[in-house]
């Protein structure tokens, strides 16, 4: 499978997106203004050691204080509490009047949390316990060496003594020590509290309790106290002014005559009620018997009949309708002179007698009972007039005795009153405070709380890898060299012509690290390239693939002369060079690999050749280049021109006519002709020979090469008309996506000691 790039337009456009350029991690998500899952995790894994390394980091952090704290028993005891107190003996109205009352249950419960973390009950139990002299409690903690170190504390014998300023770091120990707070939808309280000796926290929480229900009853006892004796001061005169009011109350009655319960209620105002009652009595049956008596004044049958129903005027009225009738028919019949027609007129004529005596009769009787109901009437008035005006002449002293009677009653209500809450005081008093039960003393704690440690390793991980991914981001953002072949994309035009994968060192003995990768870190001890050490590696197989894609650039033969440079130092440029020249050897052509870089070449060091004139001597007529041509025995194809000794204007040698024929006879005798030239950013001595060169190789390397420096040296051999065939991409690591699906697939495809699977 192939691993290049190839066949970029050379008309592409140079202007790219600034956001582009801008961005911290430039890419296909860059330009598109978008970041995916995938871009995230290829983040991830590029500071995969930033992320490890914030990771363990806190990870210590995190055991060195689990290690220095101080380990901190909690002792916890559970209070049931009823704020309402006891309410046995029904006395709920007496217990209201003295205090709790207007609060519901909550914020009752709450008043009795509030008072357990009370100052002053704290500054109780420390002055019992005296915890002031507790060194785990009360003591000071130095660092000496590798730990804490607890100092006793220094406490006066009478802790009356105590300062004011020791006094509140006690309290405000005693207070951060100190949990109480009340379970939902209970009566129930908790108490806990922390310190480094468990025995101690047990002894606190218990006698916390304690203090707080002896409290409780002593408060409420010695207000109800005081309520007490201020009743009885109050009953010794009111029962004074009782006495005094009653003494009046007598003699007032006695000088008017007014007997009775009060001024409302006596003999005279008695009999008045009775005799208005009477009269009005009266009246309406005078008032009916009268419209009785007015309607049988009428003389109409009918309306009388309506007011005497028992009477036989309505049989009589029915009679008479029925003879009227019949006279009426046989006076039709028979004429009015028949003689049964006079007969039904006598009998007409007797039963009008009797309706006139009937209705007479009644207006008599209605007549007789209307006089005597207003005769009955008139009496009545006469005697109620004669009451009312008895009355008229005592309201002066009915007044004032409502007053003097009033104000007996009152005072003796109220005297009765205090009397009963005195009696009752001392009972109310225990009956009023709190009802507190401990349902579960505080035990002897054994395991600590304080230090967390399975929390707080995992609390340590957790923060440590998330400032580990917010250091990768950052780091990723503030990062300004090439990542991924993307950035190689968008910063230049020029194609992306292959990759060099990271360079390890082998485990064999034969093969020593001696350095970063940009420096060829595989180099052998005998000075061999790397891919003539491991010919069947991954990183041979690279090279491999690098000179295919060279050798095809040209549609009519291979170039012969190639330069290699980079933009920067330590770009890997050298390592590039010398393992292609190699490569190029193996296929049985002639290679000649030139070390034109005369201010810092490295090709005599990399591969352990004697040094000589080399480049720079034939340039300055030192002597034949062919006289210092070196050879390898394990590469016999391969010759090697160092640079020589440094001359003092390597620039104008390189651009020399001497120059110009080397190139010349190189081309002639040789295949190939590799050259390793000098960064081209640093000096120009790379851009004066590349532009007698067929091809161009540029080598960037992977988080070394900036950005903008990449985008320079493109700039710069572009406008230079130097024919870059190509950009090659050193130091990938394994394990990197930096080029895609198949590199990292097919990592462990090839072994490190030069198998093959």
């Amino acid at each position: 499978m192939s691993l290049l790039t190839q066949g970029r337009p050379e008309g592409r456009s140079q202007e790219m997106p600034v956001s582009n350029l801008m961005s911290g991690r430039p890419g296909t998500a860059a330009a598109s203004g978008e970041i995916g899952l995938s871009d995230v995790v290829s983040i991830l894994r590029r500071r995969i050691r930033i992320i490890i390394a914030s990771v363990v980091i806190v990870f210590v952090l995190g055991s060195l204080y689990c290690a220095l704290k101080t380990r901190r028993y909690e002792a916890t005891s559970d209070l049931a509490i009823n704020p309402e107190g006891s309410d046995a003996l029904d006395m709920g109205d007496v217990a209201a009047s003295i205090g709790g009352g207007g609060l519901d249950f909550d914020e009752k419960l709450e008043t009795q949390v509030r008072i357990l973390k009370s100052k002053s009950l704290a500054w109780t139990v420390i002055t019992e316990l005296r915890l002031d002299k507790e060194p785990t409690f009360a003591g000071h903690r130095k660092f000496i060496l590798f730990g804490p170190y607890v100092l006793p504390p220094t406490a006066p014998e009478q802790i009356e003594k105590t300062d004011s300023g020791r006094q509140n770091q006690l309290l405000a120990k005693f207070s951060n020590s100190l949990t109480v707070q009340s379970i939902a939808r209970t009566q129930a309280v908790e108490i806990t509290f922390r310190d480094a000796n468990p025995a101690l926290a047990r002894e606190i929480v218990n006698h916390l309790s304690s203090a707080y229900a002896q409290r409780n009853f002593v408060t409420r006892f010695n207000n109800t106290m005081k309520a007490s004796d201020w009743l009885s001061g109050q009953l010794n005169q009111l029962k004074s002014r009782v006495g005094d009011s009653q003494a009046k109350l007598a003699r007032f009655q006695k000088e008017t005559g007014i007997f009775g319960t009060d001024e409302n209620d006596n003999l005279v105002l008695s009999k008045l009620d009775d005799l208005s009652k009477e009269l009005t009595d009266a009246e309406a049956d005078r008032i009916v018997k009268e419209a009785k008596y007015r309607v049988a004044q009428s003389g109409s049958p009918e309306l009388i009949g309506t007011i005497v129903p028992d009477s036989v005027l309505p049989i009589l009225r029915g009679q008479e309708a029925d003879l009227k009738n019949q006279l009426a028919q046989a006076n039709t019949e028979f004429g009015p002179h028949y003689p049964k027609v006079i007969q039904m007129q006598n009998q007409m004529a007797q039963l009008e007698k009797s309706l006139q005596k009937e209705v007479s009769d009644i207006q008599e009787r209605f007549h007789t009972d209307y006089e005597a109901s207003a005769a009955a009437e008139n009496q009545l008035r006469a005697s109620f007039d004669q009451q009312k005006q008895k009355a008229y002449d005592m309201s002066e002293g009915l007044s004032q005795y409502g007053i003097l009677k009033r104000e007996v009653e009152s005072g003796s209500d109220l005297y009765e009153d205090l009397l009963k809450k005195l009696k009752e005081a001392g009972v109310v008093a225990s009956l009023k405070a709190a009802t507190i039960d401990v349902i579960d003393p505080a035990m002897l704690p054994t395991a600590p709380v304080e230090p967390n440690i399975p929390l707080a390793l995992a609390l340590s991980i957790v923060l440590g890898l998330g400032s580990g991914v917010g250091l990768a981001f950052v780091s990723e953002n503030l990062d300004n060299t090439i990542r991924s072949t993307e950035d190689i994309e968008l910063l230049t035009t020029i194609p992306l012509f292959g990759w060099v994968p990271h360079i390890k060192s082998n485990q064999d003995s034969r093969i020593k690290s001696a350095g970063p990768a940009s420096k060829a870190t595989a180099e052998a001890a005998s000075g061999l390239p790397i891919a003539l050490l491991r010919p069947n590696s991954q990183i041979s197989e690279a090279f491999r693939t690098l000179r295919t894609a060279l050798l095809l650039t040209s549609a009519r033969m291979p170039p012969k002369t190639i330069l290699i440079t980079s933009a920067l130092p330590g770009d890997g440029k050298t390592t590039v060079t010398v393992n292609l020249a190699a490569i190029l050897a193996q296929q049985g052509a002639h290679v000649l690999l030139v070390d034109a870089d005369l201010r810092r070449g490295l090709v005599a060091e990399r591969l352990k050749i004697t040094q000589n004139f080399g480049l720079s001597g034939s340039l300055t007529g030192a002597g034949s280049w062919r006289d210092v041509i070196e050879t390898i025995p394990e590469a016999p194809n391969l010759f090697v021109l160092q640079s020589g000794l440094r001359p003092p204007n390597s620039a104008d040698l390189l651009a020399s006519t001497k120059m110009h024929e080397l190139l010349e006879d190189w081309r002639a005798e040789y295949d190939h002709v590799i050259i390793d030239s000098s960064p081209c950013l640093a000096i120009t001595d790379a851009v004066l020979v590349a532009q007698r060169t067929d091809a161009v190789l540029l080598v960037s390397r992977i988080a070394h090469t900036p950005r903008a420096s990449l985008r320079r040296v493109a700039d710069l051999l572009r406008s230079s008309n130097v024919h870059v065939v190509g950009i090659v991409i050193n130091d990938i690591g394994v394990t990197d996506d930096y080029y895609g699906y198949a590199y990292s697939k097919y990592a462990s495809y090839y072994t490190d000691d030069g198998g093959s699977r």
